[in-house]
Order: C-alpha cells, then sequence, then structure tokens
C-alpha cells in the first residue's frame, strides 16, 4: 500500500507541464488597483439579540422541515 502511493506520487514528479506563453502586452499591463472593503454601518451590524432571534427562528424551521415524511411526497 505504501509503495503505491509513492508511486503515484513518484509519477506525478515526473510529469511535463508545458510552458505559458504570455505576450509583450500582457506582461506589460499595469496590475489592477485595490480597493478597500466597504465599511459596515453601524445600523446594519446586528446586535447579539437580534441574532439569537434569528438563530431561534431557523432552528424553529429545520425542527418543522425534519417533521416533514419524505416518503409521502413522492
Amino acid at each position: 500500500m505504501r509503495l503505491t502511493l509513492f508511486f503515484i506520487f513518484a509519477l506525478a514528479a515526473c510529469t511535463e507541464f508545458p510552458a505559458v506563453d504570455v505576450s509583450d502586452t500582457a506582461r506589460d499591463t499595469p496590475y489592477p488597483t485595490l480597493s478597500s472593503l466597504p465599511y459596515i454601518m453601524p445600523h446594519m451590524a446586528q446586535t447579539d439579540m437580534q441574532m439569537a432571534e434569528r438563530v431561534a427562528a431557523l432552528q424553529s424551521r429545520a425542527k418543522r422541515l425534519r417533521q416533514i415524511n419524505i416518503a409521502a411526497l413522492q
């Protein structure tokens, strides 16, 4: 088993990859400018209570979905 794994890695190491052809125009193009991430507004940030309510709603939805008999739907 160990020799098989070694043999696979040895074959992968012997693989020849084709050269990448890059044109002069592609090589001379400038890098894109980086922009910062948008600021999260304070009114958009959720409070702990809002998150707890959302978690409770999702858990109750998951409980309802688990009660569905999938065999009856087919």
